[in-house]
């Protein structure tokens, strides 16, 4: 899930250039017709879609082999959706909702039971479900086994008291300092992330407003352990930052789930943790994505079964199991988290290392989910140089 942070900024100026100038698609555009073919839109932002369009296309053809899938490039990040049946982030989910953009899909969905609660809130309006959850996400401290110190702590304060700034400002530092974390872009939603974290709420009142003190204390934080040289650069490889910790570079690495894709890659998952942390100073809360299935409320009349079943398909445990779980005894997975309990159970019980990422992640926290306001983009615009200025003069 590459950058999403950075895609969320960028989606949000897109979306109010749509206001001005119609760029947005039309509502349903691109559903198709036929009544044999049901347009498909994947979450792209994956390490390997491609494991993705494979399962599906094989089971799909196990349950209905007269309609054929028609995949849709498109970006939920940019875009309306314009497929029968798409994966988007639940950032959109009540916007989405609220334009009349998503099908329901009724008062209850398959194996609800497999689902936290905090998963399905943003798919969730009035009685009635608009998705049902495939995919979550959320920041993760990566550290070494041995670290006792970084083992102990569970807010980006004590992260802080125990770490300290960088001792030196060259780009790769040494296994005894500093945190490895990307600045390259998109500092204003790491602000805004530890505000969430800070108030304890989805969206802040202070969302809107000037840059908050303490919220910001947290953030120059961050950047004083990670240094100027390794936070700035930027070589579009998502995955490098990952493989410079498991070169023994850093105390802790600050990225996404699926970075533990590249540490075992380079041998060293056995010797490296994981845990949530809260990005301000309470430990019991912590901001987490999650990505949803759901059906075009454009959809001919005629194919809303099948499209349903596609749904269905999309978030049941066989093919998130396919999809997930590498091709060969000598494949790495993609670590990618299931929103489905199940699916995370299973996973855990057959790899090491996504158990870490079930335990100290997935059931680690009452998590809040990441959602927008329509004023964002305007709030990025104004608040950018203030945080860029902050973390400068620091």
């Amino acid at each position: 899930m590459r950058q999403r942070l950075f895609r969320i900024i960028l989606s949000l100026a897109f979306s109010m250039m749509t206001v001005v100038t119609g760029m947005a698609s039309e509502p349903g555009q691109g559903t198709e017709i036929d009544t044999k073919v049901l347009t498909v839109g994947l979450f792209r932002y994956v390490p390997d879609i491609k494991a993705f369009g494979t399962a599906l296309t094989a089971q799909w053809k196990n349950i209905e082999p007269d309609v054929t899938l028609r995949f849709v490039d498109w970006d939920c990040y940019f875009e309306e959706p314009k497929s029968d049946v798409f994966v988007f982030d639940g950032l959109y989910a009540p916007q989405y909702i609220e334009k009349g953009l998503l099908y329901p899909l009724g008062e209850t969905i398959p194996a609800r039971s497999a689902y936290p609660d905090w998963t399905l809130e943003q798919g969730y309006s009035q009685g009635t479900y608009y998705g049902i959850p495939q995919m979550v996400c959320m920041d993760t401290l990566f550290y070494h086994k041995e670290d006792h110190a970084v083992s102990r702590v569970q807010t980006m304060q004590q992260l802080y008291e125990a770490i300290g700034p960088r001792k030196t400002q060259a780009l790769l530092p040494g296994r005894d300092e500093g945190v490895i974390a990307d600045f390259s872009l998109n500092n204003e939603m790491k602000y805004y992330n530890i505000l969430q974290d800070h108030t304890g709420k989805v969206v802040p009142v202070q969302a809107m407003g000037d840059v908050q003190a303490d919220a910001m204390q947290y953030l120059k934080e961050l950047y004083a352990m990670t240094g100027t040289a390794k936070g700035r650069y930027d070589d579009g490889n998502e995955f490098t930052r990952a493989e410079w910790f498991a070169q023994g570079h850093g105390r802790a690495l600050y990225a996404y789930p699926e970075a533990m894709s590249a540490i075992v890659r380079f041998g060293q998952g056995d010797d490296t943790d994981v845990k949530a942390i809260s990005s301000c100073e309470h430990p019991d809360v912590a901001t987490a994505y999650v990505d949803y299935v759901s059906i075009s409320s454009q959809i001919p009349v005629n194919k809303v079964e099948p499209a349903k079943k596609l749904v269905a398909l999309l978030t049941s445990k066989p093919f998130m199991m396919a999809a997930l779980k590498p091709a060969s005894k000598e494949g790495v997975p993609q670590y990618l988290l299931a929103a489905r309990q199940d699916v995370m159970q299973e996973l855990a019980a057959s790899d090491p290392n996504y158990q870490k990422l079930y335990r100290h992640l997935y059931r680690a926290k009452s998590w809040h989910v990441m959602t927008g306001t329509k004023d964002f983009a305007a709030w990025e615009a104004k608040v950018g140089p203030v945080i860029e200025k902050g973390l400068k003069n620091q």
